[in-house]
């Protein structure tokens, strides 16, 4: 059962982080606003839309920021209690510095739950809600869910399951209509790729239906003039990060099956599962720096060592991944090895802290 002095520290600890993540998150909220005014006055794409989109990825942006706000905020608030002398009275009561360690993890504890319940319940359907606002305002004429993409142009009807980097379709099916809305031919490929200028198909199958019965044929590639516009698909791609983890896990299966590229995907997979270990090792070494003569030079002190280790934790993150793509790391090593350095670092701080 946690005590009170439990309770106090817990409580210190979340209110910290649920501060410091407001601050943080409206930010980057005016920075996104910023960034979509340039898309502002694109087909019905209007300043409203903008920021019902930025609204949409809140949860994403919140989700993301979680471990930087647990380490500021551990600083800071907890900081003004090592100011203070009340860590310091704490020890000196009788509290040992495991069971500090523990009740500043339980705070911890109740921050990830609540950032892996917005990560994977929340902000994968929220993206997803405003990547289609942003697309149907760019063009009525396109769609885009968890069952796909949809577009039509005239009597073509195009659905691809997934859209992939370099711009690309995967497990296209494109049905063709007469002027009477009847369908004419429906074409299957496993891959749609824009070049120069047209589409080249790949796989291709298809049934031509007439009055007289279906005429199939098959193509190991063809080139189709007209498919999709290739600009609309940057706004269409969502990115590996903005999805959930269950989401994540079938995408890289789809992927592994039709022999297509899952390398970002698998990252993106194993990141999404040491995200919130990560909220608990920033909270880690934060601790350190409350007790002696780290805690000396006040909150400006602190603050900055903050935004040293958060940064650096992202740039590490950051340099990880591209070198796990590059030197074709396995994945769950390029997504885990930033977060067991930073844990080695914080141990080793933890083992030399003296009140």
């Amino acid at each position: 059962m946690t005590t009170v002095l439990g309770r106090y520290v817990i409580a210190h600890v979340l209110t910290g982080t649920l501060l410091v993540l407001l601050l943080l998150v409206a930010l980057d909220a005016v920075f996104a606003m910023i960034g979509e005014l340039g898309d502002v006055g694109r087909g019905n794409y209007g300043l409203w839309e903008a920021l019902v989109y930025v609204l949409l990825t809140l949860p994403r942006r919140i989700y993301e920021m979680v471990p930087t706000a647990a380490l500021l905020g551990s600083l800071l608030w907890l900081g003004n209690l090592a100011a203070n002398s009340e860590l310091t009275a704490m020890r000196a009561a009788g509290v040992t510095l495991g069971r500090l360690v523990f009740w500043v993890l339980q705070g911890g504890l109740i921050v990830v739950l609540g950032m892996v319940a917005l990560g994977e319940l929340v902000a994968p359907g929220a993206e997803a809600r405003g990547q289609n606002l942003k697309t149907f305002a760019f063009d009525e004429r396109l769609t885009v869910s968890r069952i796909g993409l949809w577009a039509r142009d005239g009597n073509r009807i195009v659905h691809a399951d997934a859209v992939l980097p370099g711009e690309r379709l995967g497990d296209v099916r494109v049905i063709e209509m007469g002027p009477d809305r009847q369908v004419i031919s429906i074409t299957r490929a496993r891959l749609a790729s824009p070049k120069a200028g047209a589409w080249v198909l790949s796989d291709v199958e298809r049934s031509e239906l007439s009055a007289t019965g279906v005429r199939a044929e098959r193509l190991e590639e063809e080139r189709v003039e007209r498919l999709l516009a290739p600009e609309y698909l940057g706004v269409l791609v969502i990115e590996p990060r903005q999805m959930a983890a269950l989401d994540l896990f079938s995408y890289i299966t789809y992927l592994r099956e039709n022999q297509l590229d899952s390398a970002p995907y698998e990252v993106a997979f194993w990141q999404r599962l040491t995200m919130p270990a990560s909220t608990w090792v920033m909270l880690l070494l934060a601790v350190p720096f409350l007790f002696g003569r780290q805690r000396e030079g006040g909150a400006g002190r602190r603050l900055f060592i903050g935004v040293v280790l958060g940064v650096s934790f992202v740039l590490v993150m950051r340099v990880m991944t591209h070198m796990g793509m590059v030197y074709e790391l396995p994945p769950w090593l390029a997504a885990s090895a930033p977060l067991w350095l930073f844990l080695a670092i914080a141990l080793v701080a933890l083992s030399r802290t003296r009140v």
